[in-house]
């Protein structure tokens, strides 16, 4: 895969480390050190894998996220992947592409694969977005009418991304943000994939995938979500598609 301008693969045979060219040392000092494989003492909600808070020796945050398997899959092998190109670098190129067309996403500074006897293991590093919540975490604070503008919000987000012909394959309530000011961003772009904007069953699909879930995470937490709520998505999709 053609990687987006500015990233470099510092390539060691097994072990790979993808990064823009400014930040690629200290990248390949976290990734190729023992932060990697550190346990988490918290997990950040979204993907299959954890992805836990790391302050590096110059104080910048970043999110660091090992691929693991989720599915009856990850009772036999939890952290080896086989198809390629290979997930780590394909997320890279989706979350990029989505950057750079102006979509509310955040900077991947690095991806690693280390090669195994079979198949690959992965990890991907991002900056670490301050002040933003989980989604579900917002919404079941808030009162109705109130939900109604933030689901609103959400569908004018997921709009972009179908714009830029990216499609999020597993959009949830934990990882779609929130942040202070009621800005959206979303996280987590494993298995998500670039094609033609706006391609109607692959935008239907990822707005009935988020909203499945949303009503899902509401219904544990004994919080409403109105069926008129996917109605609520739809406007705030359908008024970015106008002003678009």
């Amino acid at each position: 895969m053609q990687l987006p301008p500015g990233y470099i693969d510092y390539d060691r045979g097994d072990f790979r480390v993808i990064a823009p060219r400014w930040e690629l040392d200290e990248m390949v000092a976290l990734l190729m050190g023992p932060e990697r494989d550190r346990p988490a003492e918290s997990s950040v909600h979204g993907g299959r894998g954890w992805a836990r808070r790391v302050v590096l020796p110059g104080g910048k945050a970043v999110f660091l996220r090992k691929y693991l398997r989720g599915g009856l899959p990850r009772l036999v092998v939890r952290d080896i992947f086989v198809l390629r190109p290979e997930r780590p670098v394909r997320e890279l190129v989706v979350t990029e592409a989505a950057r750079a067309a102006g979509c509310p996403v955040p900077h991947v500074l690095a991806v690693a694969v280390e090669e195994a006897v079979i198949g690959y293991r992965g990890w991907i590093v991002t900056e670490a977005i301050e002040g933003v919540r989980p989604l579900i975490d917002v919404y079941a604070e808030r009162a109705e009418s109130a939900r109604v503008m933030l689901m609103n919000k959400v569908g004018a987000a997921i709009r972009t991304l179908h714009a830029a012909g990216i499609y999020h394959v597993d959009l949830t309530g934990y990882n779609v943000l929130v942040d202070g000011s009621d800005r959206i961003m979303f996280v987590d772009f494993d298995r998500s994939f670039q094609a033609e904007p706006d391609i109607g069953r692959w935008a239907r699909a990822g707005r009935h995938r988020f909203w499945r879930s949303m009503a899902k995470l509401t219904a544990a937490r004994g919080v409403s979500l109105p069926a008129a709520s996917i109605e609520w998505l739809a406007e705030g999709y359908r008024h970015q598609e106008c002003a678009s």
